[in-house]
Formats: C-alpha cells, sequence, structure tokens
C-alpha cells in the first residue's frame, strides 16, 4: 500500500494516485481544449439562487457560516457561489470580525 508523504494533505485529496485519466473532475476542460471562461456547472447555478435569496431574505449582511447553514450548502459550494456572484457584482465580501457577504445595489 502506498503512502502519502506530501506536506500538503490537501494534495492526495485534490489529485489521488489511480485515478482514471479518462475521468475528469466536474467542469474541467477535456485536455487539449480551452475551458469556457463564464461557464458554471449546473449545481453552481442553483447554489447561486439560493445564497442571492438566502441574503435578500435576510435583510442584511451575513458571514459565510451563516449562509452555509440557512441554506444547507456545503461550505464550498457557498463560497463557490459567493465568489460567482462577487464576479457578476451582485454581491461584496467583506471583512468585519468575520468576512461577510452584503447584497450591491442590484
Amino acid at each position: 500500500m502506498r503512502e502519502n508523504r506530501s506536506a500538503d494533505p490537501w494534495s492526495a485529496f485534490l489529485a489521488p494516485s489511480g485515478r482514471n485519466d479518462a475521468v475528469r473532475a466536474p467542469g474541467a476542460a477535456p485536455a487539449g481544449e480551452p475551458g469556457v471562461a463564464g461557464y458554471i456547472e449546473p449545481g453552481a447555478e442553483d447554489a447561486c439562487r439560493r445564497v442571492l435569496a438566502q441574503l435578500r431574505a435576510a435583510n442584511g449582511p451575513m458571514s459565510l457560516e451563516q449562509i452555509h447553514h440557512a441554506t444547507r450548502l456545503g461550505l464550498l459550494e457557498v463560497a463557490s457561489a459567493v465568489d460567482t456572484l462577487r464576479e457578476r457584482g451582485l454581491v461584496a465580501v467583506e471583512r468585519e470580525i468575520d468576512e461577510v457577504v452584503r447584497l450591491t445595489g442590484e
């Protein structure tokens, strides 16, 4: 059995050995093809809608942790959705005690 001796434990998780070359990570472009700029996975669009709906319902800023609990999305899904929404100019991320997400003037 092979042991992973990497100093970065995430490297083993993100790129496990023995992975089939024909299998791509979700959203990854096939080898030799450029990625599609602005492409969002189908599930990510739903996460964006849920995050926006939660921020509108809250009528104020929320931390990523609060959004995570309120939407029942995973923290990575919330972070990805917030990043996508920030790129679109729909939300702003500000640093107070924690990072908080607030709606911009849509």
